[in-house]
Formats: C-alpha cells, sequence, structure tokens
C-alpha cells in the first residue's frame, strides 16, 4: 500500500488493493532481518542539514483516518463487507442462509387483520428486492401476530435474506415450536441450520484477527522513574529519568497479516548538583525532555496471536536532530502477543516476564515527523 500525502492536515490514506500478503510463515530472524535492512536503509543514516531543518520547522505528526473511512471509525467498508454471508460452495457445503432464503416462496397471505396488510406489504417488498420495507413490515406483522406460525415463518425468511441472522433465529424457532403447514415444515429445518451457520460465521469473523483492526493509536505503560547518584569531589550529582508519556501509532497495512508503524517514548530528564559545602548555594536543576523514537512491525499468525518487533531509529530533544552517538540507536526488542476482545494489545517483550498492555485510545492514528528515521512508502 502507498500513501498519498496532501497538506491538508486531515488528509486520509488511499490503499492499493493490488498489494498481496506474503505467502507461508515468516520466522523472527526473517523479521529481524528484514528490520535490519530497513535501519541500513538511508532513513537510517545521517540526516543532512536540509533534512533537520526541516524536521525543526515542521515536528508536528499528521493525523489520519482508517483507509476508506470518514472520521473515527470501527471498520474498514471492505472489513464489513466480509461478513455478509458467502454463497454456497460448489462442494455441497452448508449453503448461507441469504441464499437458502431465496429458493422460500412464502404464502401470499398470512395473519388476520392488520397484521395480514402488513404481511402482504412485506411479500410485496420482497418482490421488489426491497429487503428495508420488507423487513420493516414483517416485523410489524409479526408484532400484531406474535402467535402466528406463517408469519414468524416468513420474518425468519425476510431477516435471513436481509443478512440478520440473529433476528431471523428466533422467528423461525418459535414459527416450529407453533407448528408449521408441511411445506414450510419441509423447508424450516434446512433454514435454521444455515440461519445458525450463519451466526457463528459471523461470530468467527469478529473474532479473526486483521491488519485493519489493528490500525490506530495505543497508550503504552510507562516505565518506573530511573534516578542515578553520582558523587564528585565536592558534589554529589543526581539525574532523574522520568516517563512523560509512550505511544504506539499503526498506520501502514501490508497486505493481509502485517502492519506497521512507530513506537514513541518521551521522558524528562532532570540533573541536579547538590555541593557538600553548606556555604555554596546549589544551582538550578537543569531538566530537558528526551524523545526515543521506534519503528514497529507486527506479524498477524493464522491462529490470531501476534508477533512483533520495533527498532529504535532517532534519540534526540524536541525540533532537534537525532544524535548521531546515540548507543540505543538500531537496538532491536521483539515481542509475541494478543489481541484482547476490547481492542487492546497484550505483548509481552523478550527478556520480559510480566505483560504489557496496550491500551487502543483512537482508531485515528498518526504518521512520524520527517527527520527521525522512520520512512512512509
Amino acid at each position: 500500500m502507498r500513501f498519498r500525502v496532501s497538506g491538508d492536515p486531515n488528509f486520509q490514506i488511499q490503499p492499493n488493493g493490488n498489494r498481496r500478503s506474503p505467502g507461508g510463515p515468516v520466522s523472527r530472524m526473517v523479521r529481524l532481518a528484514i528490520l535490519a535492512i530497513v535501519a541500513a536503509a538511508p532513513g537510517f543514516a545521517d540526516q543532512p542539514a536540509e533534512a533537520a531543518a526541516a524536521s525543526r520547522r515542521n515536528s508536528a505528526t499528521r493525523s489520519m483516518t482508517l483507509p476508506g473511512s470518514t472520521g473515527i471509525s470501527a471498520e474498514s467498508p471492505a472489513s464489513a463487507s466480509s461478513k455478509i454471508a458467502a454463497e454456497p460452495e460448489s462442494n455441497g457445503s452448508l449453503r448461507a442462509p441469504g441464499t437458502v432464503a431465496a429458493g422460500v416462496s412464502l404464502p401470499p397471505t398470512a395473519g388476520e387483520g392488520e397484521a395480514s396488510q402488513h404481511y402482504r406489504a412485506a411479500i410485496l417488498a420482497l418482490k421488489d428486492e426491497n429487503l428495508a420495507i420488507a423487513a420493516d413490515e414483517m416485523n410489524e406483522a409479526a408484532r400484531l401476530s406474535p402467535a402466528d406460525a406463517l408469519v414468524l415463518y416468513g420474518l425468519a425468511v425476510v431477516e435471513s435474506r436481509n443478512q440478520q441472522p440473529e433476528k431471523a433465529l428466533p422467528a423461525i424457532e418459535k414459527s416450529m415450536q407453533l407448528g408449521l403447514p408441511e411445506k414450510e415444515s419441509a423447508r424450516a429445518d434446512d433454514l435454521i441450520a444455515s440461519i445458525r451457520y450463519a451466526i457463528r460465521k459471523n461470530e468467527a469473523e469478529q473474532k479473526r484477527v486483521t491488519p485493519t483492526k489493528l490500525w490506530g493509536s495505543y497508550d503504552v505503560p510507562f516505565d518506573d522513574p530511573v534516578q542515578d547518584t553520582e558523587t564528585l569531589p565536592g558534589h554529589t550529582l543526581f539525574k532523574t529519568r522520568l516517563p512523560v508519556s509512550r505511544e504506539m501509532f499503526l498506520w501502514q497495512i501490508d497486505g493481509n497479516s502485517n502492519i506497521r508503524g512507530h513506537w514513541l517514548e518521551k521522558n524528562t530528564y532532570t540533573e541536579q548538583i547538590s555541593y557538600i559545602s553548606s556555604k555554596r548555594r546549589d544551582p538550578e536543576p537543569k531538566v530537558s525532555t528526551e524523545e526515543h523514537w521506534w519503528i514497529v512491525s507486527i506479524l498477524i499468525n493464522p491462529d490470531g496471536s501476534l508477533d512483533g518487533s520495533r527498532i529504535e531509529t532517532c534519540f534526540r530533544h524536541p525540533a532537534a536532530p537525532c544524535e548521531h552517538d546515540d548507543p540505543q540507536r538500531g537496538k532491536i526488542i521483539t515481542f509475541k502477543g494478543r489481541v484482547e476482545p476490547n481492542g487492546d494489545l497484550t505483548i509481552v517483550q523478550d527478556g520480559s516476564k510480566g505483560e504489557m498492555a496496550l491500551h487502543m485510545k483512537s482508531r485515528v492514528t498518526s504518521l512520524p515527523p520527517s527527520g527521525v528515521g522512520i520512512h512512509v512508502d
């Protein structure tokens, strides 16, 4: 996928649908090798003076929304459409409820009084393929005749064709309990089986992990504050590093099983000198802010688990160029994880025994600024 970036701060990303996911499993060593190649790319090389100046002029990240959406969205249209039950397979597997219901002919009339009028209106809408009106009219008929088996059977057929198996199931179950005529009873078993299958299929789709579901911005737990003490002739130097923010942004989808982005950590670093002699006044502490930028890559395994890694690309002070002598530059941290039902991520980094919870704070994410060694294709 390639991004087209405009000057509008609310620009959107348009995915290239021709990208294909890599075939076969990807080992951790291959992923790390890929990251190492990325680290050796021009983005990791020393930034020229012009790029550094541009970074200082425009250091703010740029926000963006999920591909194909307008504003914050739970899922992209492509993901939503994938929930529609599939057409029957040629190998004889169970047919989807919409397909079974499409072959069902409903009686022209059912119910009594006003319920019959709504039933017939639903039949006319169904013949016209207006499923929304058909569903509204048949639901009204069922409300007026809650114990009419044929009306409930009609409601199950309409809701099945309308791709609403959760609404169709109680209607078909109750109609079978009340007793259906021979013709409708003969079709009811196939219809209820296909409805139950569609519900299970939708549930499985909801649980399936895709890059689109990971897209967004996350809050990451802070590390504990760190304080070092250095005793020098005539004074003591106290060094304190206090975490300010820690975030992960996922913004580039590669195929069906990969997503990339960046990780940003900000710390406040304080140096305080305390003189041994009471005759000397301690100077004001020196306070500065540090930024650590990482590129992140996450692979979604077939079982839904996650394998990821991040590599540090830049250490700098805000609006300043990356420091060339950063000893942590190129450091790689790998992790494993899972997606929680609420969309949060739980990961365990290599070398760490405890789990780390990454809270999804928004479906809107951000691109990194230029000059931090992270390039957007």
